[in-house]
């Protein structure tokens, strides 16, 4: 199978994967900068609180939520594909999510302690066996409210400030394969332990993806604007209360899913009218080359074998940062796809999905 021309893909749905990545990115920089370590050497003063609230209020669980829906959304379409086309579907996407699976861990201990791929492709695999059956709403909320209240019961018996993170001077002083030795660890630990603590909440959004792929496009503006309306009405006092614990956040998952049906939905209703998120569309056709890019980046400029400015850096900048960075990003996006079909990650994810299918074909029994 050749991957989709440019013409055959959903603009809107690259679009808001594309605003994903700037969402993404704002939140990682707590990690990637140490704001734990900028309060001690720093204070807690009004610009890190202000900052520290507002990626709370505005983007903390928001993003993440955006893009475990369209990865569930992009699963069931791949799905429909490769049933189409007379392919083992199941057989492929497993194959997806196990190259998946090892990038994670790539990127884990070389680039970012704190790699989501590695969990998407765990839950993933699981979610798998709903993709030939329509996900019914009672399971998605069934998945969704286990994630809350898991999570809500962790955190309460957490304390509410959490310290100095352990490896901050590994991070900021270390040696390249010192840090990575540290991140190997951590990826080693947190990977399998997000799967249980996250998983039911991804699966339950990787459902309610599956659910939309054949329904996006005929959801009209009433439903849009109650979804608006009801988003803005639990989303507000929950995220007000997140922002008031932005170490815990004990309501995240609740309230990410709000603000993220609040901006889908105003992307979607102001789509013609959002030049800007159409540019942001060239970063979601390539989505997994841009997020990795980030932790090369992020990396290189914060911690101790690059730039050293861990611990330097007070997050009221962040929104900034991912907003200039995922523009330049799309720029250069939109260069490289002008000269190839996907991104270079992309492909290669592509290759190997195919490499068995391809060796059968040609060497058959």
């Amino acid at each position: 199978m050749q991957p989709l021309p440019p013409q055959s893909r959903e603009p809107f749905l690259d679009a808001v994967r594309g605003l994903a990545l700037v969402g993404i990115l704002a939140v990682n920089l707590e990690h990637f900068a140490g704001v734990e370590l900028y309060a001690t050497l720093h204070g807690e003063g009004s610009d890190y609180t202000l900052g520290r609230q507002i990626l709370a209020f505005f983007f903390s669980g928001k993003f993440y939520t955006i893009f475990s829906i369209l990865f569930g959304l992009g699963l069931a379409l791949q799905y429909q594909r490769f049933v189409a086309a007379g392919l083992e579907a199941n057989v492929l996407l497993k194959r997806r999510l196990g190259w998946l699976l090892g990038l994670g861990a790539l990127h884990g201990i070389f680039l970012f302690e704190g790699d989501i791929l590695g969990t998407y492709a765990l839950v993933g695999l699981f979610a798998l066996r709903y993709l030939n059956r329509e996900p019914r709403p009672v399971d998605i909320g069934k998945f969704l409210l286990l994630g809350y209240a898991l999570w809500w019961g962790i955190t309460s018996a957490l304390p509410d400030r959490v310290g100095v993170f352990p490896h901050s001077e590994v991070f900021l002083q270390g040696s390249f394969w010192e840090v990575s030795r540290t991140r190997l660890e951590a990826w080693l630990y947190n990977t399998p332990l997000s799967a249980l603590l996250f998983g039911a909440e991804l699966v339950g959004l990787f459902l309610l993806g599956m659910y939309l792929a054949p329904r996006w496009q005929h959801i009209g503006p009433t439903l849009l604007w109650r979804v608006v309306a009801a988003g803005l009405l639990v989303g507000v006092p929950v995220n007000l209360y997140n922002a008031l614990h932005p170490d815990l956040q004990p309501l995240r998952g609740l309230g990410g899913l709000c603000f993220a049906l609040v901006y889908l939905a105003l992307s979607r209703l102001f789509w013609d009218r959002l030049g800007w998120l159409h540019h942001l569309r060239y970063a979601g056709r390539m989505p997994l080359t841009n997020y990795l890019l980030q932790s090369a980046v992020m990396s290189t400029v914060f911690y101790g074998y690059g730039l050293g400015l861990y611990g330097q850096v007070s997050p009221i900048w962040f929104p900034m940062v991912a907003v200039g960075f995922v523009s330049i990003q799309a720029g250069v996006s939109r260069w490289w796809l002008a000269r190839r079909q996907q991104g270079p990650l992309e492909a290669l994810w592509r290759q190997f999905t195919y490499h068995t299918q391809r060796n059968r074909r040609d060497n058959p029994q």
